[in-house]
């Protein structure tokens, strides 16, 4: 069954919330007793960040259409900004590898002695592509297989095939590969091809502390998608950058996820997030006293017996925490560095441009929107899901769609699945988004939009993001 079409029965019967939030962003979910700084509200309002966020309310539909926009793109943002190349993970010893593509540029990240280091994935003799596979390991050198000219993991050119046979004009220049600036934090790597970038701690300053409690250096990959997309990268992007889509796209989390009263919290240089209260009724569902199938299952999940809930439907996510906060807690994870709310709770950073996490202690489903090299209709949505190490029998949460026979361990490392839209195999929750994505990429053409779709403002954060695009691509940011 289509993933659009499940749920018909419950998809709009929601009750109608008696308290509207007129401005979602000055809502603050209420933190447990441990808390912590990063969970605080952002100091920053929208409108301080941008003055002319009102301009944003509207947006142009030729951005997600235009040749000319992913040109401008391609030149003005792609190539000024820090971008999440992978996962460190990936690359544990001295000669591992992988690719990284984005658009028309291919880079290579390669773990040598120094650290990490990045180049962008051609031979300077005549411009062939070095790696075609997605991963190495124990690599000395790169050689390219046409002449087979050869590159130490340094980038340095080792070897000219009858080097004799070249005029020395013709070799006069600097043969080695080009670097890209490239920085590994926090179990991640990133990379930036502006020359002389941002400092990568000055451009995610403000998520950093964040991102760092969950520990994902000691996180792994258990499934990495790459989902072929007939829709523009910002399509993609905006449908996980908002929450007023949760009670019709997907409506069955409605007994156990608040979509409504969410924390919105706006930061510097295009970074945003959303706090949503897992474990939680929402206030569109009928009854939100009376413990449903959806919050008995956490229950169950985290050892609590129904008969030892103190309370009703609205005392479920403290139980929950409480749970995991007790010595020997069934999942495994050590969780006295986290916050009582991030132990239940969906914490949901934006990394501008093109990066969305939906972070638990558990696992992390990372999502990253990539332009395709040539068309604007057209991207790359990857979905990597990264699992702690969790206790016999215990996987990453369920809605990222890890499959029953995908081992967890983290022994094996899967290889990237290449899919399409029509069978994305991203699970039920990222599918419902995807069906979305492919359709609101066709209805951009309508004439009946006369060019424009507007937000509202439980849609925010598409609103700030479309402000800081453009400052990129006006040239006022970037350099």
């Amino acid at each position: 069954m289509a993933a659009n079409a499940r749920y018909a029965e419950i998809r709009f019967n929601d009750r109608p919330i008696k308290e509207q939030l007129s401005d979602p962003e000055s809502f603050v979910l209420e933190p447990g007793e441990i808390t912590a700084d990063y969970e605080k509200k952002s100091p920053w309002r929208l409108e301080e960040l941008h003055p002319n966020i009102a301009d944003y309310r509207t947006a142009k539909t030729s951005r997600s259409i235009d040749p000319a926009v992913m040109a401008v793109e391609e030149e003005r943002l792609w190539s000024k900004v820090w971008l999440l190349a992978g996962i460190s993970s990936d690359i544990p010893n001295v000669g591992d590898w992988f690719r990284f593509d984005l658009g028309r540029q291919s880079m290579i990240i390669v773990r040598n002695k120094e650290g990490v280091a990045a180049f962008y994935n051609v031979c300077k003799h005549r411009g062939n592509e070095l790696v075609q596979d997605d991963f190495g390991h124990g690599a000395t050198s790169f050689t390219c297989i046409v002449h087979s000219w050869r590159f130490n993991l340094n980038g340095k050119n080792v070897r000219v095939t009858d080097r004799d046979t070249f005029r020395e004009e013709a070799l006069c220049r600097n043969l080695d590969l080009t670097p890209v600036h490239v920085r590994e934090w926090g179990g991640m790597v990133f990379v930036s091809m502006n020359p002389d970038p941002m400092p990568f701690e000055e451009y995610y300053a403000d998520l950093l502390p964040m991102m760092a409690s969950y520990k994902i250096e000691d996180m792994f990959v258990v499934k990495h998608l790459t989902i072929d997309i007939p829709a523009n990268w910002k399509t993609m992007y905006s449908a996980f950058n908002e929450t007023y889509h949760a009670h019709a796209t997907h409506p069955q989390i409605k007994p156990y996820v608040d979509d409504h009263y969410v924390q919105y919290d706006f930061y510097r240089n295009g970074h945003n997030r959303n706090l949503f209260s897992v474990g939680s009724v929402s206030p569109r569902w009928p009854d939100n006293r009376f413990v449903n199938v959806g919050l008995a299952y956490f229950l169950q999940e985290a050892g609590v017996k129904m008969s030892a809930l103190k309370g009703d439907a609205r005392h479920v996510r403290r139980a929950l925490q409480q749970a995991k906060r007790s010595e020997g807690n069934p999942y495994g994870v050590d969780y006295s560095g986290y916050t009582d709310n991030q132990l239940t709770d969906d914490w949901n950073p934006s990394l501008f441009p093109n990066v969305t996490m939906n972070m638990h202690p558990e696992g992390i489903l990372l999502q990253r929107f990539r332009p395709h090299p040539t068309d604007p209709e057209r991207g790359y949505q990857d979905v990597f899901v990264l699992s702690a190490k969790l206790a016999e029998g215990r996987r990453p949460p369920a809605y990222m769609g890890v499959e029953d026979d995908v081992d967890v361990s983290g022994k094996v490392r899967p290889p990237i699945r290449r899919s399409t839209h029509d069978n994305p195999q991203a699970g039920e929750v990222v599918e419902q988004d995807i069906a979305n994505m492919v359709t609101m990429q066709r209805g951009m053409r309508s004439k009946g939009l006369n060019g424009t779709v507007v937000f509202s403002e439980q849609e925010r954060r598409i609103q700030h993001f479309y402000a800081e695009l453009d400052l990129y691509l006006e040239g006022k940011k970037g350099g």
